[in-house]
């Protein structure tokens, strides 16, 4: 009985653990993300801004903000510009973000500051 009792205590904390784990990074996702890449072709800076949608439980809206200067014969090209909106869902069991648009995901590292987003790594203002 008492075998039973510390079982059922030590998988009850383990639940509690997974949750504020899940919790934390879900409460991390919301923000303003950032990103700059170079290469011998352009320059470019990225800007993710997450924000929930609405009273949605697991749905976020997605603006990335990309400006970049492409390099030809050495020279940098005048800036340029898009903007790209998406819509995230969250899955629980996975912990990451479906770019339902893409299919992409972007996956969280609170401890680290940063998203992941493939090989593209940005980090939050």
């Amino acid at each position: 009985m008492k075998t039973n009792l510390l079982l059922m205590g030590i998988a009850v904390i383990g639940l509690a653990a997974c949750h504020t784990e899940t919790d934390h990074t879900k409460a991390f996702i919301p923000g303003t993300y950032v990103n700059q890449a170079q290469s011998e072709f352009s320059i470019a800076n990225d800007t993710l801004v997450i924000e929930k949608a609405g009273s949605t439980e697991n749905i976020y809206l997605i603006t990335r903000k990309t400006g970049y200067r492409r390099i030809q014969n050495g020279k940098l090209l005048p800036q340029q510009h898009q903007v790209k909106r998406w819509t995230g869902q969250w899955d629980q069991q996975k912990q990451f973000l479906l770019v339902m648009q893409t299919g992409n995901f972007l996956l969280f590292q609170p401890e680290k500051k940063n998203l992941l987003n493939g090989a593209s790594e940005y980090w939050k203002l």
